[in-house]
This record gives C-alpha cells, structure tokens and sequence, in this order.
C-alpha cells in the first residue's frame, strides 16, 4: 500500500451537482485502473477517522481526475493524502465489444474509467441508470455511451436485450443495496442464460475501508465454499458467480 500526498491543480464545475478535480499524484498512483479507488485525507487530522473513497473517472500524465459533489469545498492548490491504489481493476479481456455498466441507485462515477476504457479500444458500451442514478447528469458522459434511464430495475424496458446483447456486465450499488440488487440482475441473467459463464458479470462492493490493506477485516465480503475476501484488496470488482448473494 502506497501512501502520498497530492495536490489539487483545478476545480471544475460540470454540473449544478458534480464537480470534478484535476489531481496530480505520484508516479505509481498515476497509474491507477479501472475499478481501483484512492483513500484520502484532505485534512491534518484524524477528524474525521476514516478517510474519504476517491475513485478516479479518467486519468493522463500524472493527473487523475476524481469526481466529487458539488457541495464540497476544494481549492486549487490544496495538499492532500492518498492512500492506495486500493484494490484490483476490473478484468475487461481484450476481445470484449459489448459491455453493459449499471448503476443501482448509486452515481455510476465507478464504472467511468472502464466505460472509457472500452471505448478506447472500439467496443460498445451501454449504461443502465436505475433507481436514484437515474438523475446523474448524463452531459458529463462521452456521445458514444447508450444510455438507459429506470426508476426500478423492475421497470427497464431494454433488460433483456441488453443482456443478451452485452459480452460482459459490471454494475455498482451502494452498500446496503448491492446484495439485493446483485441478486436480482444475477435472476434476470440466469433466466436468460441458465449458466453464465465465468467473469461474464461483475458487481462492485464499497464498503467502510478503514485500513485499506485488509487487515481490519471491515469489508470482507463472503464468497461461495465458506471463503471470505477484502473488498479493499481483492475487490472492489467479484465475479458474481463467486458471491454468497443471500448476505449469509
């Protein structure tokens, strides 16, 4: 785990309710990649405890850009402390064009460097926003994103298309909501497909991280065969194959 400070070098406001910030960091958390995530500290003391989850939507040449309410004060000019990269990227094997993201009542902030990623490399990308997500201002996202709006996965009209159409999903949800709504896509996806296959869908799970290292063993999530696993070290991103969806 790498511990270093970083400086804000510029606020900008891209929507009435976000704000992204240019952040230049070190060399080894430059390299940050999808579905990893940052721990700061943007005060000198310990209050609050636990640091804030910075996750990064883009990043190039020593800067990352980290997407923020835009009811939080920064400045530019501002030292900060980031702990990590903490966690794994995403797995998106290179023979992937299809790639449906879902955010369940959560803002989709998590799925960007990924969306981007795939693009990059000429893939399709489509991105369900469910519940709450559906109000995210959607001018922030690049034109070539498709974009569906739902107020209850119950209600998405392009379900099933888009999951027959999608090569791989990855879908974030606040913690509280990602055991049940992860359940639910995993029905939808097994009644379509009976069997998915191995990495075929992702959810990411963003608990309390108050190490980072999992050592404190705050964000374990369970796994099928009795295991358990750190979200800050082997996640945030888990095949849901693999996860004990019941919550036991």
């Amino acid at each position: 785990m790498h511990e270093a400070q970083a400086i804000i070098e510029r606020v900008r406001r891209v929507s009435p309710t976000l704000q992204r910030l240019d952040v230049a960091v070190d060399r080894r958390q430059a390299e940050i990649a999808p579905g990893q995530l940052l721990l700061a500290r943007t005060t000198d003391s310990y209050d609050p405890y636990l640091r804030i989850p910075w996750v990064p939507v883009a990043r190039e040449q020593g800067t990352v850009v980290i997407e923020r309410p835009a009811y939080q004060s920064y400045t530019p000019g501002q030292i900060v402390s980031l702990l990590g990269p903490v966690g794994k990227a995403i797995p998106l094997p290179e023979t992937i064009r299809a790639l449906l993201l879902i955010a369940y009542q959560a803002a989709p902030t998590a799925l960007l460097m990924l969306a981007n990623a795939a693009l990059a490399r000429g893939g399709g990308v489509a991105l369900a926003l469910i519940g709450s997500a559906a109000y995210y201002p959607v001018e922030t996202l690049p034109t070539e994103i498709e974009v569906i709006r739902a107020h209850d996965d119950l209600e998405w009209a392009e379900r099933d298309r888009m999951l027959g159409w999608a090569e791989q999903v990855v879908a974030v949800a606040p913690a509280g909501f990602d055991l049940p709504a992860y359940t639910r896509l995993m029905d939808h996806i097994q009644r379509l497909r009976v069997e998915p296959a191995d990495g075929y869908a992702y959810g990411l799970f963003h608990p309390p991280m108050p190490c980072g290292v999992g050592a404190c063993q705050a964000c374990l999530i369970h796994l099928r065969g009795g295991h358990e696993a750190a979200a800050c070290t082997d996640g945030p991103a888990f095949d849901l194959k693999g996860v004990r969806l019941d919550g036991a």
